[in-house]
């Protein structure tokens, strides 16, 4: 970038970090960034800005990029590291910078990344996440990564995260009680086609499949409830199937029983004077 008050020549880009924070532990940490296509009139000017705004979204929405710990060329196989840009729109729309002389638009990308020495897997999957993987590979075939509980570093397309988003408790009877635990898929494909037709493969599948895993041994295995699946949702970060599997967890000697205090109120009275 040239010296404040001298005159932008021809285009290039500028970009400027914000600071990060942890977002969740499935998705890492993320920091917004913001970078800002130029371009004089020599070059194009705002017809430029288009052409290159497009070009830079392109190149960095929903993609891995990786950072290699040498100076040679970065590739999948040599990354220690990587993180995830997604696009968040313009930042300040069209503009004629006064101090550069040249056109300008700001693009805001939020860049997710793994914390570092964080292994890759947290561990076994649960046994319903274990089945929802299993099944999820079958369906869709050797082509698809299927990645368990959070983002990998180095994740690559065509992919399905599988994530416990939500568990409640339900009341069903005195010896008895149901869990609810709600799963969120994030199915990313290489083309628009491809990711609603695994979609569309995935709920049909899990519509009709018959009981999932049980969580322990000598439970029955938990019966999918509840199905949706929202194309208008971000893949990356929203997810766009979820489902709802429901088990029925009978109490060994039924609901337990409250003690009783050690002394029995009656009434109180509150009375204030002058």
């Amino acid at each position: 970038m040239p010296s404040l008050g001298h005159p932008y020549i021809g285009y290039g880009a500028v970009i400027s970090f914000a600071e990060e924070i942890q977002k969740s532990e499935w998705v890492g940490y993320r920091r917004i960034i913001k970078i800002f296509p130029y371009a004089d009139e020599t070059a194009g000017s705002f017809a430029t800005v288009e052409r290159l705004a497009s070009q830079i979204e392109a190149a960095l929405h929903e993609q891995p990029i990786y950072v290699a710990s040498d100076s040679e060329a970065t590739t999948e196989a040599d990354a220690n590291t990587a993180f995830t840009c997604v696009f968040a729109g313009s930042a300040d729309g069209d503009r004629t910078d006064g101090l550069l002389g040249a056109a300008t638009r700001g693009l805001r990308f939020a860049v997710y990344r793994q914390p570092g020495g964080v292994a890759e897997q947290t561990g076994v999957p649960s046994a319903e996440l274990a089945a929802l993987i299993e099944n999820t590979s079958a369906q869709l075939g050797a082509d698809w990564q299927v990645y368990a509980d959070r983002w990998q570093s180095a994740w690559a397309r065509p992919c399905v995260l599988w994530r416990l988003s939500g568990s409640r408790k339900v009341t069903a009877k005195p010896s008895a009680y149901d869990v609810r635990r709600t799963y969120t898929a994030h199915v990313l494909g290489r083309t628009p086609a491809e990711e609603r037709e695994a979609l569309s493969l995935l709920a049909e599948r899990f519509s009709s499949a018959p009981r999932l895993a049980p969580t322990v041994p000598g439970r029955r295995g938990a019966t999918i409830a509840d199905l949706n699946v929202d194309l208008e949702v971000d893949a990356f970060l929203k997810g766009q199937l979820r489902l709802d599997v429901l088990e029925r967890v009978a109490e060994a000697y039924g609901r337990p029983v409250e003690p009783e205090p050690a002394v029995l109120m009656g009434s109180v009275g509150l009375k204030q004077t002058d």
